[in-house]
């Protein structure tokens, strides 16, 4: 160890004398997530087809598998075998120093050290760490290295840029909840996203395994929940066991999540008399909220919960144990005569307490087991002891809330991506909000409060305030926010702006004439009621956290709730845009730059494809392929199958829950609702969109041959939809598409005038509206170019106005 410390002492002192220059945080290497610290020349380091590891300080189980698995991702990327071989502390091309070593395997928990150092010279890779884990996370940057090789593309072997990097993470709590409740998961599927989790250095696996519809976990103790509450559908003990020492393996701690006292649906049908009203129940096959409570008044409750934990601890060994505790419906509680003495006698005053009761009730059988409570924001209450965790759904000013109050906190709000979300919506959405710059002093020129009028749910009711050039929203009873103010008429009777929102990145536009408007959420268009506020809430804004609060918040997780994910599409909504969340929670906060973001996930995208080995461009390629009617002749199915991929650059699925609500209205929102149209298959973000938003932005920024480039797109799309036009009607699962695909062709030929009228100086007065109409609020499947191709009509038409 010592002989290993000095070579590494020696190479360091060597490459600081080399004219390395510091790239870090605009590398163009397509890291992700974005290393601390990286310096490197542009020379390159060739192992070949054929080299040798030699690692200190790993368990023998351990070092078989990772070596198992550099070999397979190298043979990848190579295109063709790469052979690993033990070598020696001298010779090896890569060297691997564990500081605290591991003897046998061990299970990673909460705050374990995961930094590491590379080294990359012209003699070999020499590779620092002070855990397992930390080595491992080199191996998995070792690895996206190798496949920005000269040598790659010309065959010749792995090639490694020759560099030095020191990393470490931001944040110590990175996170993917994973429901299996709602739709079942196979072991292997999950195993599949724990792959692309240790790619993305993400350590904590978060497993929802009850719900309402199902109980998807063996218990020996309560085998009624699994024989008559899953529908045969849950994972073995053993099987249980499997996946978290395939975890520890990838250094990824598994949370399971057991849900209670609500959520409670399928305890309810194995135990009725567990609840409080006990009484017969069938399966929950609908989604939303649900009225069965465990019975808080019942002693036999307390000796299920305690039982039931104790038996699931022997197979989680995480010291954090989660028990959901959010969205409780009292109801039940609050009609039960015996509850009702209960809060006499412990001078309770409504549900929120009752929970508290029951919260104060789990924790200590919680801690007897040696586990720490993890619950969402409903858990939190001032009586239970600081050590407990919050998982924040409900956003920021809760989550600063439960810092300021000395508990410990994870943000989940902003990192929903069962909700298709634009990926630099995500990539800013940063665990510690800043305060907003605010100047008091400025005049108020305009205070207006506005309504948007959900599909399902209530209203969000929102506060508009103008502070001389300032613009704060405030959202139901949220703090005021500064929104970025886009536009502004000289008489300020049209407005439009944006906001980061717990539904989604916003821009709205307010018309205070009409009093009306609507706001984007993502791409779907809510419309928008307003009226003066003559009253405005005083202006409160987020509080800037102390150092120590800032430590409380351990870090972030993203979730997939399943509802509207199934086997056969769940890798498709999850990837690739979870590198970029990843990289949100690893990396400093000055690795900001989305345009830098998007360029690097683009071929991260392919990495995670042909690597990694995730299935998000298989599902989408299958699942388009099944719509297909197999009887076509072969030019028939490519061709279906181009028309197929051609609007999927056109079209994204509406985000923000709006198709959620959309099957709502329709009864289509539960379990039984089939998962297998055009819109299941659809990415949430369409890389040609983007594009074209790029462009449209360039120019209104004074780039006038942009326009040439959105011309040629639009030339493109419009061919391969002349050319298979007659295709969709041929399938019987595509017949719905052809509305969707004449609305398309109108969308193109409008966005051809607004090219003319920007080219012409002539406004055709009815374009506007006419994209307008092409999507509604209706609509599962959204034409998201329609609102770009409008702002460069509106850019051209006030252009004209100001000649």
């Amino acid at each position: 160890m010592r002989c290993y410390k000095a070579i590494f002492i020696l190479l360091s002192l060597l490459f600081s004398s080399l004219a390395f220059s510091s790239v870090h945080p605009h590398s163009d290497l397509p890291l992700m997530p974005m290393p601390k610290y990286i310096s490197q020349n542009g020379a390159e380091l060739n192992l070949g087809s054929a080299f040798s590891v030699y690692i200190e300080g790993m368990s023998k189980s351990r070092q078989n598998f990772q070596l198992q698995r550099l070999q397979l991702h190298l043979s990848r990327i190579n295109q063709g075998a790469v052979k690993i071989s033990p070598g020696n502390e001298e010779l090896a091309d890569i060297k691997i120093s564990i500081h605290q070593p591991e003897t046998t395997l061990t299970v990673p928990q909460f705050g374990e050290d995961e930094s590491y150092t590379i080294l990359i010279s012209n003699i070999g890779v020499n590779i620092q760490a002070m855990s397992v884990f930390g080595a491992q996370h080199a191996l998995t940057t070792l690895i996206q290295l190798a496949n920005t090789g000269e040598a790659r593309r010309e065959k010749k072997g792995i090639s490694l840029p020759i560099l030095s990097i020191e990393d470490a993470p931001r944040y110590a709590w990175r996170g993917l909840l994973i429901d299996s409740a709602r739709h079942f998961l196979s072991l292997q599927t999950i195993k599949r996203q724990l792959d692309g989790m240790a790619a993305a250095k993400l350590n904590v696996f978060h497993w929802h395994l009850t719900d309402d519809q199902g109980w998807r976990i063996e218990s020996k103790q309560y085998p009624r929940l699994t024989t008559a509450a899953s529908d045969g559908d849950y994972y073995s003990q053993q099987e249980i066991k499997e996946v978290v020492e395939y975890a520890s393996l990838l250094g990824i701690r598994v949370l399971p999540e057991i849900g209670m006292p609500g959520h409670a649906s399928a305890i309810a049908v194995a135990y009725p008399k567990l609840m409080t009203k006990n009484k017969h129940y069938e399966m929950e096959r609908h989604w939303g909220v649900f009225k069965p409570l465990l019975d808080i008044a019942n002693p036999e409750v307390y000796e299920f919960i305690d039982t039931l934990i104790g038996e699931m601890v022997t197979l989680f060994p995480d010291r954090f144990f989660h028990i959901g505790g959010d969205e409780v419906d009292p109801e039940h509680w609050l009609e039960d005569a015996r509850i009702n003495n209960l809060m006499q006698q412990n001078k309770l005053q409504s549900g929120a307490d009752l929970q508290s009761y029951f919260n104060s009730k789990v924790q200590p059988i919680i801690a007897k087991h040696q586990r720490v409570m993890v619950g969402w924001d409903e858990i939190f209450h001032p009586q239970l002891p600081n050590n407990i965790v919050v998982q924040s759904w409900r956003g920021h000013d809760s989550l600063n809330t439960i810092a300021k109050a000395g508990y410990k906190g994870v943000l989940s709000t902003g990192f929903y991506i069962d909700q298709p979300q634009y990926t630099d919506y995500h990539y800013r959405n940063d665990p510690l909000l800043l305060p907003p710059t605010i100047d008091f002093t400025q005049p108020k020129r305009l205070a207006k409060q506005f309504v948007i009028e959900r599909l399902k749910g209530k209203a969000v009711k929102g506060e508009l305030l103008l502070l001389g050039s300032q613009l704060l929203i405030k959202l139901n009873n949220n703090h005021h926010q500064r929104a970025v103010l886009i536009t502004e008429s000289s008489s300020t009777q049209h407005l439009s702006a944006k906001l980061d929102s717990w539904m989604g990145p916003l821009t709205f536009e307010f018309n205070f004439i009409k009093n009306t408007g609507f706001v984007l959420i993502g791409n779907s268009r809510y419309p928008i009621t307003i009226e003066d506020s003559l009253s405005p809430a005083p202006v409160t804004i987020t509080q800037p956290l102390s150092k120590t609060q800032e430590a409380s918040i351990l870090g972030a997780e993203a979730t997939i709730w399943s509802e509207m994910v199934t086997e056969d599409n769940i890798d498709l909504r999850i990837w690739p845009r979870l590198f970029a969340i990843a990289e949100r929670l690893w990396s400093q906060a000055r690795v900001n730059n989305p345009q830098s973001m998007y360029e690097r996930l683009e071929k991260v995208n392919v990495f995670a494809d042909k690597v990694i080995n995730l299935s998000h461009n298989k599902q989408q390629r299958s699942g388009f392929k099944a719509l297909i009617n197999s009887k076509l002749t072969e030019r028939e199915q490519i061709g279906t199958l181009n028309l197929l991929n051609t609007m999927a650059q056109l079209l994204e699925p509406s985000h923000y829950y709006t198709r959620h609500h959309i099957k709502f209205l329709n009864d289509k929102y539960h379990q039984n609702a089939p998962l297998d149209s055009y819109v299941d298959f659809l990415a949430v973000e369409s890389d040609q969109i983007r594009y074209l938003k790029q462009q449209v932005n360039a120019f209104i920024s004074g780039n006038k041959k942009a326009s040439e480039n959105i011309y040629k797109q639009l030339l493109t799309w419009e061919r391969v939809l002349a050319l298979e036009h007659g295709l969709l009607s041929k399938s019987e699962q595509l017949k719905l598409l052809q509305p969707v695909f004449e609305k398309l062709t109108r969308f193109i030929a409008h966005s051809k005038t607004v090219l003319e009228v920007c080219k012409s100086n002539k406004a055709v007065k009815e374009i506007e509206d006419e994209l307008l109409t092409l999507t509604s609020l209706s609509d599962e499947l959204v034409i998201a170019g329609i609102y770009p191709v409008r702002d460069l009509y509106l850019h051209c038409v006030a252009a004209q106005d100001k000649e």
